[in-house]
């Protein structure tokens, strides 16, 4: 199979990102979101942490942050799921002590994360086909592996924006290599949780 065509390869070298639509078929954007509907629904609620997703930006330092949170740091070969922050209420239910949900678990989730591509067939089938691993090989990646997987829900009413930041301050590697692909599984533009990109 074949890769990036030259003029492709030469815009990401020049920008550091490339842009190439239609690139996920139909059938597989379809399969995907079913997918993650299928996570959201069925996930257990009464045995999770209730681990939120935080930036380290955050404004509100009462909030429990997910950096060094043992659910958070064990997700590299599972598939888990973190809460918005804001998803909660302030103070925990007077019977179990825990915090209350103030939408249903499907619209509170912020992102499903790290190992869809293992331990999911429909992003397994997406993110290790070779279409990919053909454009791995034109940035010149000899054995192309994927580090991790995630979908990042962008809930209408709730969550906000993250701040700038590089995907190598999170997935170090020496020398720094390791490249993102990003799919939008609904229509994203400014305002509705695109994917800003600095060249």
């Amino acid at each position: 199979m074949e890769g990036l065509t030259p003029t492709q390869l030469a815009s990401f070298q020049e920008k550091g990102y490339l842009v190439l639509p239609n690139h996920l078929t139909p059938t597989e954007i379809t399969s995907l979101l079913t997918e993650t509907h299928h996570l959201l629904d069925t996930f257990p609620l009464d045995t999770h942490p209730l681990t939120q997703f935080t930036t380290g930006d955050d404004l509100d330092t009462d909030s429990k942050p997910h950096v060094g949170d043992d659910y958070f740091l064990t997700s590299g070969d599972k598939i888990r799921y973190f809460f918005e922050p804001d998803a909660f209420s302030a103070t925990p239910d007077p019977t179990t002590g825990k915090p209350t949900l103030l939408k249903p678990k499907q619209q509170a989730v912020n992102k499903i994360g790290h190992s869809l591509h293992s331990l999911s067939e429909p992003f397994r089938a997406v993110s290790l086909c070779e279409r990919n691993a053909a454009i791995a090989r034109s940035l010149g990646f000899q054995d192309p592996r994927v580090l991790q997987s995630m979908v990042i829900c962008k809930q209408p009413g709730i969550g906000g924006a993250v701040p700038p930041h590089r995907d190598s301050e999170f997935l170090y590697t020496d020398p720094p290599s390791a490249v993102g692909w990003w799919f939008a599984l609904q229509d994203a533009g400014p305002g509705n949780a695109t994917l800003g990109m600095y060249p």
